[in-house]
């Protein structure tokens, strides 16, 4: 992997555990379950999750670069 894409990775890593970001969630999560019961599409609440699934992945994709290069030591 690009060294552009290991630097990446780290700074997603590092604004996901951000109690900014936390925060951000948080309040994400709740708007999104007062839109629940509203006239939205339920796509549009599928695909606010989706981001923010995709978002709690970053977590993932840091560790499993770091244990590469772990392993490669």
């Amino acid at each position: 992997m690009k060294r552009k894409d290991l630097k990446e990775i780290a700074n997603k890593y590092k604004l996901l555990c951000s109690n900014e970001y936390q925060e951000i969630r948080k309040l994400q999560l709740e708007h999104i379950l007062s839109l629940v019961n509203s006239s939205i599409e339920p796509l549009v609440i599928k695909g606010m999750l989706k981001i923010i699934a995709d978002t709690d992945k970053w977590e993932s994709e840091f560790l499993a670069e770091k244990n590469k290069k772990i392993d490669k030591e």
